[in-house]
């Protein structure tokens, strides 16, 4: 079985695959690879093979491999070249099989080259204090550029940064990392509370969950501290919506939010990956609650610039109407 893991993961990696999926039916399990936001099947192997194979992982993992009646999961550092953490996900299926999923994450974040679109938000990290917010669906780049803008801090600004995430999947040298762990009674809240003593000029916390992580995020961004997160929803506008209904006042957003970003990561005509996103600036904010919740004409939402992308022929008809 370490043989078929070892060949299984290598050519994955190899291929730059974000994601490995088992799945079963009756007599065969179908592993298909994550390829720019769509799925390829690779190969087929016999449920027997796939069940020894799962159990192999999930010990690797520290994972139950008596429990298959319940979703379990948890990560296996991986060498090739470099380490990678392998998240290691499992679903019980109605068949009495389990299907798995095994996210791909270079344990090391990887510097890349700062695309020219971008400049304005990096612009952002030397703010002192405020909240940068992050919002789009699972994979459209939200960790990654927020770990752009904080790696681009720790290189350029003299500043002390800590994160809180959960769990914590990339590292970054010379960074204060916290990884969440429940069992051990380490959570959003008593991390937030203990790395404020810890005189941090950035944070940057893995998610807005419920109003009492919104409310101590609004809380360090009042009191001198540059804070990033992600939520989710499906547009700024959205992420404004779910943070009134946390119960942060109007007044507070207006005080804090820097910046609302929405993204998107989508394939390009040319087969390449492109981020695009709408931002709703603090001055967009102001205007927001002054006009009826309206936003001003000068905003380009997503729907506008991937109608632009399809004028253009950078994105195809179906790409248009898959994410608008």
């Amino acid at each position: 079985m370490k043989l078929l893991f070892k060949n299984i993961f290598d050519k994955a990696i190899h291929e730059n695959v974000t994601d490995v999926h088992f799945i079963p039916n009756q007599n065969k399990v179908k592993i298909k690879f994550r390829k720019k936001a769509f799925l390829v099947t690779v190969e087929t192997i016999e449920i027997n093979t796939y069940k020894k194979l799962l159990t192999y992982m999930k010990y690797q993992a520290g994972l139950d491999v008596s429990k298959h009646n319940a979703a379990q999961s948890g990560r296996y550092a991986y060498k090739l070249k470099q380490l990678y953490y392998l998240r290691i996900s499992t679903l019980p299926l109605s068949l009495g099989y389990e299907s798995c999923v095994v996210r791909i994450i270079p344990q090391y974040f990887q510097k890349t080259a700062k695309i020219q679109s971008l400049n304005q938000l990096f612009k952002l990290i030397n703010k002192q204090q405020g909240l940068l917010l992050f919002s789009g669906p699972t994979g459209s780049g939200k960790s990654t550029l927020m770990y752009q803008m904080i790696l681009h801090a720790k290189e350029q600004l003299n500043v002390n940064i800590i994160t809180v995430e959960d769990p914590v999947e990339r590292l970054i040298e010379g960074i204060t990392q916290v990884s969440i762990n429940e069992k051990a009674g380490i959570n959003y809240a008593n991390s937030f509370k203990a790395i404020l003593r810890c005189d941090p000029d950035i944070i940057l916390i893995g998610e807005i969950r419920d109003a009492t992580i919104a409310k101590q995020v609004i809380h360090a961004s009042l009191s001198g501290h540059l804070v990033l997160s992600t939520i989710h929803s499906n547009n700024c506008k959205g992420a404004l919506c779910r943070l009134l209904e946390m119960g942060i006042s109007v007044q507070e957003l207006r005080q804090t939010i820097l910046s609302i970003i929405n993204q998107r990561l989508i394939v390009t005509s040319k087969e390449e990956r492109s981020l695009i996103y709408e931002q709703l600036t603090r001055e967009d904010i102001q205007f927001y609650f002054e006009n009826q919740l309206t936003l001003p004409n000068t905003f380009q939402n997503l729907s506008f610039k991937l109608h632009e992308m399809a004028k253009e022929g950078e994105i195809c008809e179906e790409t248009l109407n898959r994410y608008i």
